[in-house]
């Protein structure tokens, strides 16, 4: 009896395996060798939202919410603040190329305004996320008060005098001091920053109300930390599922908090349906543009 060497054994085995596959109809799998696609550069277009009831009012208004405004000017002209975010979607359609993805903070005013962008856009089938980062900051025990009481409180606890008789715009004295409430809180702005301003903000608006109840109120520390996990999240997301561009609608203070938290200093306010443009690649972040209100033109 003649023994067949081991290795001859093997081969014979392969090649009946072989032949059982072919005469089966079988195919061998194809070796598919996977090959990570790289990062895609996201583009977010953060947008503070539209003109508001509260915001027509001169109203704080943060964790307080009130809806789009819709009225009559003194002139008799219609105030309708849905009409401008569907100009601003057109634009951005026009100019930037289609959303992949829409993403809004929680409360009417953003997500009202993200719905009017995307039918200005023609994108009204894309859905629209909501995150409750993306809020503005909690003004705490100034939530709902007149503009003029929480400003004028914040620049006089951080040093400056503020003249409550003359007109919101008045100009300051021989002192420097004693303008108008805009004046003195647009000069502590520039001398001392908006990131002072919050923190100046957040003591006295922890401060117990006439009624013994104290409310927790950010600064810009706190909202940037919320804000950005919502964007790298956000961006993160977008990278892998290959989407280029997002649009995310927040509130004016917390986009400047944010963009600050990114090494852009920003010490005018954010207009309303103004966009922000930010880029985001390989978990690096670049400020592209602040506040551009030229998509509403």
């Amino acid at each position: 009896m003649t023994r067949i060497k081991p290795r001859v054994a093997l081969a014979a085995v392969v090649a009946l395996a072989a032949t059982a596959l072919a005469s089966s109809g079988a195919a061998a799998s194809p070796v598919h060798h996977h090959h990570p696609k790289p990062d895609t550069t996201v583009t977010i277009y953060l947008t503070r939202h539209g003109q508001t009831l509260l915001n027509t009012l001169e109203r704080v208004q943060g964790w307080t919410d009130s809806p789009l405004v819709v009225g009559t000017n003194a002139d008799g002209s219609v105030l309708d603040a849905r009409i401008l975010p569907q100009t601003v979607g057109k634009n951005l359609r026009a100019r930037e190329g289609k959303m992949d993805a829409a993403y809004s903070a929680d409360m009417k005013r953003h997500y009202e305004t993200a719905t009017f962008l995307l039918k200005g856009a023609k994108q009204q089938n894309l859905s629209i996320k909501q995150d409750s980062r993306l809020r503005e900051i909690n003004f705490g025990k100034y939530e709902g008060a007149e503009n003029k009481e929480m400003w004028s409180a914040i620049v006089e606890h951080m040093g400056y005098t503020v003249n409550h008789d003359a007109p919101a715009t008045a100009p300051v004295d021989a002192t420097g001091q004693n303008g108008g409430w805009q004046t003195m809180q647009l000069l502590a702005i520039n001398e001392k920053g908006l990131k002072a301003m919050m923190a100046a903000m957040k003591e006295i608006a922890q401060e117990p109300t006439e009624t013994g109840v104290s409310l927790p109120a950010e600064d810009c520390t706190d909202v940037s930390k919320r804000m950005m996990a919502s964007l790298n999240e956000i961006a993160k997301k977008a990278s892998q599922q290959r989407d280029d561009k997002v649009l995310v609608v927040s509130s004016g203070l917390s986009i400047t908090c944010a963009i600050d938290s990114l090494g852009t200093t920003v010490n005018t306010a954010i207009s309303n349906v103004a966009v922000s443009k930010l880029e985001y690649k390989k978990g690096k972040w670049t400020v592209k543009s602040v506040g551009d209100t030229s998509y509403r033109q």
